[in-house]
């Protein structure tokens, strides 16, 4: 298992080591948001070890996401909900650069994920 908080890594690298795991942070704009960014970093680093998986987990800020580090479809989905309802996704987890969760996953949900990831590596890797 290999983490690496806070290394600079786009979003779309890190597939050689593993998975590469995505957490948007809104604490850059949002202070009051660093204590959801510190669960979600939690739960996907409990995830990463209790499945044993290996990954490569970076916390990017949302302001560094909105100018290219993350693709335009998932800002325009963060920004789709801010404009809907003044409420927006984050922290927002992606795996291998898609969504897997807006806000704090559960660690149910983050560890069937990466168990589900795992099992689309091993067929391919079968094929």
């Amino acid at each position: 298992m290999r983490l690496s908080f806070g290394r600079k890594n786009p979003a779309g690298q890190g597939a050689r080591e593993g998975l590469c795991i995505v957490i948007v942070s809104g604490s850059c704009c949002i202070p009051g948001m660093g204590p959801f960014d510190e669960q979600a970093r939690r739960v996907v680093e409990q995830a990463v070890s209790e499945t044993g998986t290996a990954a490569q987990v970076t916390v990017l800020p949302v302001t560094k996401a909105f100018f290219g580090a993350v693709s335009k479809k998932v800002m325009g989905e963060l920004m789709a909900m801010f404009n809907q309802g003044g409420k927006i996704g984050l922290p927002a987890v992606l795996v291998n650069g898609e969504v897997v969760s807006y806000g704090v996953p559960t660690l149910e949900d983050m560890k069937a994920v990466l168990s589900s990831y795992a099992q689309n590596n091993k067929e391919e890797l079968q094929k």
